[in-house]
């Protein structure tokens, strides 16, 4: 009997160990992105129109946090310092799922802006100008004018004109992913949980053969 429980619960720790691995593989391969095919795929504060911050850049895509019925829950860029991400909602039109993680999801392209404020009369102070380095995220239109959404130190904001000289990203013919695995690339996460149910079947054979030997003693 002993040497049943040593079986039974050496295997047990192994089926607990590829658990863990099974779970640590799928939440790092968790990530589901979706790529901008057109130059007006906006990313919107709320879901709700006027309600746009910016253009993606095409070929660059959004981290799928959450599905609604037209909408996309998405998250753009990276906190690294210069950049900073940011939490919105997509509509469905023009992005394409991807099968796996791209090389470069978000647009990394500093540009220099040069920053005015107006002349000041009451105290005689002359304009200024302040060229500066900003994180560029998108372009965004209003009223036929185009303005480019940036970040400089900290601050969100327009600046007037727009921006198309960035690299793009090379947009894959088809996702490759089937529809029934949850937008996720078949991989090694389906093998870890069939050695999981291997290793549970065999305990359940020890367990029969030697509950059987037990009985056949006792006869």
């Amino acid at each position: 009997m002993k040497v049943v429980k040593a079986a039974l619960c050496a295997l047990f720790s192994f089926a607990v160990i590829l658990l863990s691995l099974s779970r640590t593989a799928q939440a790092a391969g968790s990530a589901t992105y979706a790529m901008a095919l057109t130059d007006d795929v906006y990313i919107y504060d709320e879901m709700e129109r006027n309600t746009e911050l910016f253009a993606l850049p095409a070929t660059y895509c959004v981290e799928i946090l959450r599905e609604y019925d037209d909408w996309y829950r998405v998250a753009y860029g990276e906190d690294d310092g210069f950049y900073e991400e940011i939490i919105g909602y997509c509509k469905k039109d023009n992005l394409l799922i991807l099968a796996d993680t791209p090389q470069n999801p978000y647009l990394n392209y500093p540009v220099q802006v040069t920053l005015t404020s107006g002349e000041d009369k009451k105290y005689g102070l002359p304009a200024l100008e302040l060229t500066v380095t900003a994180a560029f995220y998108g372009n965004f239109y209003r009223a036929n004018t185009p303005y480019i959404y940036l970040k400089y130190n900290g601050v969100f904001g327009y600046v007037e004109g727009e921006i198309y000289g960035y690299e793009k990203n090379e947009i894959p013919s088809a996702p490759t992913f089937s529809e029934g695995n949850g937008g996720a690339p078949d991989g090694d996460g389906a093998v870890i949980p069939a050695l999981i149910i291997a290793a549970l079947a065999a305990a359940a054979v020890i367990v029969l053969i030697f509950t059987g030997r037990k009985g056949h003693k006792k006869q």
